[in-house]
C-alpha cells in the first residue's frame, strides 16, 4: 500500500504531484496537457517518471485512454492532504501577515431571499470582512467556497462539515384568479394537468421538489421555467399557474395576489444547513461569518416555528 511517507521520501516534486491530480480528474491527457499550457508528451512523461519513482502503476492504459487505478486512487488521496496542507498554511500565513484580507467566499443555493439580512449582520459584526457571494455551484475544478448555505430533503446529523439551520415547509402558490384559489388546501387530483413554474433544473429547490414528486407519484405539468425566484414570482400570475415553494424564507415572494396552499397528501419540506470543508483552515472572518449566519437562523427559528408539516420518515 502507499503512504503518506512515500511522498516525502521519494524525490518528486510539487509539480509532478500537480500534473498527477489534473490527469486524474480528467483521466484525459490531451485535455490536461491544454489546460497546463504542456506539451502532452511531456506530461506522459511526467507521469511516467512519478510511476518509477513510486514503484507502481496509477493508471490504467486503455487504448488512447486512461483510467486511473486503484494504487492511483490512493495515492491521490494523499497528494489531495499535500495541497490541502498547503493551501492551509498559505490562508493562514496571509492572515498572520497581515488582517486587511478578510475575503470570505460564499455559497448560497437556498434561502437568498435572506441573504440582505445576513449580510447587514455580518457588516454590523465585522465591517472589514469582504464577502464573495455567487450563486452558482461551483464545477469540480473550481475551489470550494470557505461556506455552503444549501438545503436538502432529508435532515443530516450535525457535523465537523455542516450545521443544521432550518426546517421549512414547501407549499403549493397561486394566483388568486386561479380557479382553485378559494379553496382551503389542494389535493393532488385537483392539481394534475395543472400548469407548473419552477426554478431551473440544478437548484437546490428544484431537486427537493422533485424528489417529492417522484415519492408521491406525482407528475407536474411544467411550463414555465425561471432562473430566479423573482422572474418566476412575475410569471406566475400570467399562467395562471402553481409553483412549489419554501413557506417561510419565500414570504417575499408573496403578493396579495398569491395564495399559499397546503397539498393534503403531499406534505413537503427541507432542511437549511450551513458546510464548509473541515480540512480547510478558517480564518477568523470565515468563522465570524459562520457564527452570525448560525446565531440568525437561531432566531428566525425562533420566530417561524414548524406547525404545518407533519414529521416525514427519511429515505
Amino acid at each position: 500500500h502507499i503512504s503518506f511517507s512515500i511522498i516525502c521520501e521519494v524525490s518528486m516534486d510539487l509539480l509532478q504531484l500537480k500534473y498527477f491530480r489534473e490527469v486524474a480528474r480528467t483521466q484525459q491527457l490531451s485535455k490536461t496537457a491544454q489546460k497546463l499550457h504542456i506539451a502532452q508528451p511531456s506530461l506522459s512523461q511526467t507521469l511516467k517518471r512519478l510511476e518509477t519513482e513510486l514503484g507502481c502503476s496509477l493508471f490504467d492504459r486503455q487504448g488512447k485512454g486512461i483510467c486511473l487505478n486503484h494504487a492511483g486512487t490512493i495515492f491521490l488521496r494523499y497528494v489531495e492532504q499535500v495541497f490541502t496542507a498547503l493551501d492551509n498554511a498559505r490562508l493562514e500565513l496571509d492572515e498572520l501577515k497581515s488582517s486587511e484580507d478578510q475575503t470570505v467566499s460564499l455559497y448560497v443555493g437556498s434561502a437568498s431571499m435572506l441573504l440582505p439580512a445576513i449580510v447587514r449582520r455580518i457588516q454590523e459584526k465585522d465591517p472589514g470582512i469582504r464577502l464573495q457571494i455567487t450563486q452558482q455551484p461551483p464545477s469540480p475544478n473550481d475551489p470550494l467556497p470557505a461556506l455552503s448555505l444549501t438545503s436538502v430533503h432529508t435532515l443530516l446529523p450535525d457535523s465537523n462539515s455542516r450545521i443544521f439551520l432550518l426546517r421549512e415547509p414547501i407549499k403549493a402558490v397561486l394566483p388568486s384568479n386561479h380557479r382553485l384559489a378559494d379553496r382551503s388546501a389542494l389535493t393532488l387530483d385537483e392539481i394534475r394537468g395543472e400548469s407548473f413554474s419552477e426554478l431551473v433544473s440544478g437548484t437546490n429547490l428544484t431537486s427537493i421538489v422533485r424528489h417529492y414528486c417522484e415519492r408521491y407519484h406525482f407528475s407536474p405539468n411544467v411550463t414555465t421555467v425561471a432562473d430566479t425566484p423573482a422572474v418566476m414570482r412575475d410569471l406566475l400570475p400570467l399562467g395562471p399557474g402553481i409553483a412549489f415553494i419554501p413557506e417561510y424564507t419565500w414570504h417575499d415572494f408573496l403578493t396579495p395576489s398569491m395564495s399559499l396552499k397546503a397539498v393534503s397528501g403531499m406534505p413537503m419540506e427541507r432542511f437549511l444547513m450551513l458546510s464548509w470543508n473541515p480540512e480547510r483552515f478558517q480564518t477568523s472572518a470565515v468563522r465570524t461569518c459562520r457564527d452570525v449566519i448560525v446565531r440568525y437562523f437561531k432566531e428566525y427559528t425562533q420566530a417561524h416555528p414548524v406547525t404545518s408539516v407533519q414529521p416525514l420518515h427519511n429515505t
